[in-house]
């Protein structure tokens, strides 16, 4: 080692902690994103469930209405599959996020962001800086990480309306994600820093922390709150924490890996977990916000693509989708030809879209 090197350990530790944190950002975009598909760029609005072809594009459910976020904007289209809105504007890391009855489109990397509902209403929020992520609660309000000058991210809390109500600057930890509590009374920060994840937690009426937990040697790579509980998702565990945090939970993976998972579920959490790094996933569970398994049962084939909607899972197999219950009991599977489908989504009327290229199409159970 080198006389430089001695002088500078703070130095190579601030490295190894920003490259964590594009880790974390790249693993969080893969684990979300979805998978690109080919098909011509003609976009019809009036033709049912056709959308931009964007290799980046995401798409999140709101009961059995649609939204699809891709590089050239934000399309929403009803239960019917028709566009009640399509605003077209460039994302270079397409971001999405769905609270209540309204949905977040953001530029990862980037300062466009917007919130907008299914009765054609839309808001622009200029952000404080370059937006880390976004999260939009089931109360209305949105929570945004983004850089800013002289701190390691900043999280800014907007209400219904778009106007800021809370900052809070983060000086110890790279900042990645937050959300905001389904009431509307806590704001739950996840920072990285050169010990492990740090998870900070406030009251929207005081400046005050409440509580943080450093989890140590551990990198968490998203949180979310689930059944009044703040969940964080890391390669190892799921943990829990309350809005003191305070670790009340967790459920370890054991000798298995993440492959995949799925927060979306009326409170529980789905995971896809694999024998092997990179092997496919051979079992599935669901878990309460107490760390129980409600539910677990072995894959029937390679996943490629899970997706939960109210108390069901739909798993995208090569050659067939199956419907589970929430305990992971099989509902009903359909062999199907999926060449071509890059994700099946579930729709909270007990049909599911396969979506392929440009357009979808509805399978009913």
């Amino acid at each position: 080692m080198n006389d430089h090197q001695k002088r500078n350990p703070r130095l190579r530790q601030t490295v190894i902690v920003a490259v964590c944190v594009l880790a974390v950002l790249l693993f969080l975009y893969l684990l979300l994103r979805d998978r690109p598909g080919s098909a011509s760029d003609y976009l019809d609005d009036s033709a049912p469930y056709t959308f931009d072809s964007s290799a980046s594009r995401t798409f999140r459910t709101v009961d059995s209405r649609l939204a699809v976020v891709s590089s050239s904007g934000l399309q929403l289209l009803d239960d019917n599959g028709k566009t009640v809105l399509h605003e077209i504007f460039t994302l270079s890391q397409p971001g999405i996020s769905v609270g209540g009855e309204r949905v977040c489109a953001y530029d990862i990397g980037g300062t466009t962001l917007c919130v907008a509902d299914f009765k054609g209403n839309k808001t622009d929020i200029e952000p404080a800086g370059e937006i880390i992520s976004a999260d939009l609660s089931d109360s209305g309000y949105l929570a945004v990480c983004s850089d800013a000058a002289g701190y390691k991210g900043a999280v800014t809390v907007y209400d219904t309306s778009g106007k800021a109500v809370y900052v809070w600057y983060s000086g110890t930890g790279y900042l990645v994600r937050a959300a905001v509590s389904p009431d509307g009374k806590y704001l739950a920060a996840l920072c990285l820093q050169d010990s492990g994840s740090v998870v900070h937690t406030f009251a929207l009426t005081s400046a005050d922390e409440r509580g943080s937990a450093e989890c140590a040697d551990e990198l968490f790579a998203d949180l979310f709150w689930r059944g009044g509980k703040v969940c964080c998702v890391s390669q190892t565990r799921l943990a829990f924490f309350d809005d003191n945090a305070k670790l009340t939970a967790e459920y370890p993976f054991g000798d298995l890996y993440l492959y995949d998972y799925a927060a979306e579920g009326d409170g529980f959490v789905t995971l896809a977990l694999s024998r092997y790094r990179s092997g496919s996933a051979e079992q599935l569970v669901t878990i309460s916000a107490s760390g129980n398994a409600l539910g677990k049962c072995s894959t029937t084939g390679a996943v490629t693509s899970l997706s939960v909607n109210g108390k069901q899972v739909l798993v995208q197999y090569s050659d067939r989708l199956t419907l589970y219950n929430q305990q992971l009991d099989e509902i009903k599977s359909v062999e199907q030809n999926l060449l071509g489908v890059r994700r099946s989504v579930l729709l909270r009327r007990g049909a599911a879209l396969l979506v392929s290229g440009s357009s979808a199409e509805v399978l009913a159970f």
